[in-house]
């Protein structure tokens, strides 16, 4: 057979030790069309070439079908390595499934001068995390708003030391103190963790303590902050991870906000 511009055919061991995971590319050399992009390690890029021509007699594949063809024409597939180093499968796989949604959101038909593709699956996880507009992802993944809060409650935002992999002891203490509170504490039953105008924990409040020295943040001469004593509670799942955002007015500053208290 003979191919076109001596094109490479497998790569030596030491390649494969280098290069690692990578995403690739086939293309027809006849209109230079991209007709597949896939994911591997070691010569999984050349193992389509001879797939097709080991088994001749295999069901319909479109991508085989097209190699077939362009072996017919004495003509070797065009391969290309578009990103290789990877750390991992799980990284491959999430590269090659965006050059697949990239490629489709171009053109949903593939009818066009650069790709046509022959891939059977859109990708790894296409259905949950694949392409879609800004507005789609925003509405999928927007909180909903908090109902009605009845009890009597104070939200504390916690931003800056707020971080979703945080522990849930690390999320007590970000969110017990040190607050720069007035009596009217003393009447709230709750408190909310809020970060980025979501309710993110729930904790009875049992008791109120001073900041002392040896308390994080403490500074000699400071105006008096509280920290509540208690404990996350169950129960109250129509509060978790629900917006009140519509609770706080545009530019309100203020760390804290008192509900029905």
């Amino acid at each position: 057979m003979a191919n076109n511009e001596n094109p490479q055919t497998e790569f030596s061991p030491y390649v494969i030790e280098q290069i690692g995971w990578y995403v690739y590319a086939l293309q027809d050399p006849r209109d230079k069309k991209i007709f597949y992009i896939g994911k591997g390690k070691g010569n999984r890029v050349f193992a389509h070439a001879s797939d097709a021509t080991e088994d001749e007699t295999s069901e319909l594949n479109l991508k085989l079908d097209l190699i077939r063809q362009i072996h017919a024409e004495n003509l070797s597939v065009n391969t290309f390595i578009l990103r290789h180093g990877l750390s991992s499968e799980k990284v491959a796989y999430e590269v090659e499934a965006a050059l697949i949604d990239l490629l489709y959101l171009m053109d949903t038909s593939g009818n066009n001068p650069f790709f046509q593709l022959t891939n059977q699956v859109r990708g790894h996880h296409h259905e949950r995390y694949g392409a879609r507009s800004a507005q789609y992802i925003a509405t999928l993944y927007e909180a909903p708003p908090c109902p009605e809060i009845m009890e009597k409650v104070i939200l504390f935002r916690i931003p800056v030391r707020w971080n979703p992999l945080m522990s849930p002891e690390e999320l007590f203490e970000s969110t017990h103190g040190w607050w720069r509170l007035g009596t009217r504490k003393g009447e709230a039953d709750l408190a909310f963790a809020v970060s980025a105008g979501v309710i993110r924990a729930i904790y009875k409040i049992e008791s109120w303590d001073l900041r002392k020295e040896g308390d994080r943040g403490f500074k000699d001469g400071e105006k008096p902050r509280f920290g509540f004593k208690g404990h996350a509670v169950d129960g109250f799942d129509q509060y978790l991870n629900k917006s009140v955002k519509h609770l706080f007015k545009v530019g309100e500053q203020s760390p804290f906000k008192y509900l029905n208290c």
